[in-house]
């Protein structure tokens, strides 16, 4: 009797011990479980801390490339412009400058968009800073041709054959003569429009080779193409308008012919009311479809 009391007593401890265990495994459980859950909570701190930070470097980042944009426009012309980047900044900005006797117009698109886009179109800014007091820089394909070897030459890109670097830019220069009213331009892998009076529309094209990138040779030649502007419309812009897609299951490109579609719509003279016209026409076809790629349209005429 006395033995199975004892054997029975024996038991109940090491059922109270394993019980034990348990409890102690268990309470170890939760303290790790809180522990992680106090450790996520932290990392996700700290995540929406430098998710605040980067924000905060992108939005200075946009006053900063918003302020590199010209504000003192010339008096001789009015201007309408849309600048519209992709990710708050990006990779398209627009120079307008009074040279004087003439002026200069420029539409950019840098390659890539976003910060990396916003870096290089600084850059290039910078640039054509320096190109506009160059004496040796005098018709609207010089100004091309300077860029494209100073980009090429800064980011090395035909020092080493091996090395295949294609950032640059794609964009339109135009002179614009006061007195004569003439216009002078050059084009990478661009395009402008000139538009009467009577809405006749001409297409003028640019070479087909990027500024900057080992695609395009030192010294690339850049043609300067020259017509009478007068009192014709002159609309330039980057392919993020004519690539602005509609929504599925269609999904088909803004392009040129409804781009060309748009321009006929416009009625008088005023800029403005160009750059509104196709707007509309870029909101009607893309309906919820986000855009593609930063957008730049600029439409000037001499008063």
């Amino acid at each position: 009797m006395l033995d199975k009391v004892m054997s029975e007593n024996q038991q109940l401890e090491e059922s109270l011990k394993e019980k034990d265990k348990q409890i102690n495994r268990l309470q170890m459980q939760i303290k790790l479980s809180s522990n992680l859950s106090k450790e996520l909570e932290r990392q996700k701190s700290l995540a929406l801390e430098a998710q605040e930070e980067i924000k905060k470097s992108i939005q200075y980042a946009s006053r900063i490339q918003t302020a590199m944009l010209p504000t003192d426009l010339p008096k001789a012309l009015e201007i309408a412009v849309l600048w519209k980047p992709l990710n708050v900044v990006g990779g398209d900005f627009y120079i307008i400058r009074d040279l004087g006797d003439q002026i200069l117009i420029a539409v950019i698109d840098c390659t890539g968009h976003g910060v990396p886009g916003a870096l290089l179109s600084t850059l290039t800014n910078s640039i054509f800073d320096r190109i506009i007091h160059d004496e040796n820089v005098k018709t609207a394909g010089d100004y091309l041709i300077a860029a494209h070897n100073i980009i090429s030459t800064l980011l090395g890109q035909h020092a080493d054959k091996k090395v295949k670097s294609h950032d640059g830019f794609d964009g339109s220069v135009c002179l614009l003569q006061k007195e004569n009213k003439k216009l002078s331009f050059a084009g990478a892998r661009s395009s402008i429009i000139l538009i009467s009076k009577d809405g006749e529309k001409i297409e003028l094209n640019g070479n087909r080779k990027s500024v900057g990138g080992s695609r395009t040779p030192l010294d690339y030649p850049f043609e300067t193409h020259e017509q009478s502007l007068n009192d014709r419309i002159l609309v330039m812009y980057t392919d993020g308008i004519t690539d602005v897609m509609s929504e599925a299951p269609s999904s088909l490109l803004f392009g040129k012919e409804k781009f060309f579609e748009a321009l006929s719509l416009w009625h008088g003279d005023n800029p403005q009311k160009i750059i509104k016209n196709i707007e509309i026409a870029l909101e009607n076809h893309r309906n919820t479809e986000p855009y593609r790629d930063d957008m730049t349209l600029l439409v000037s005429k001499f008063n």
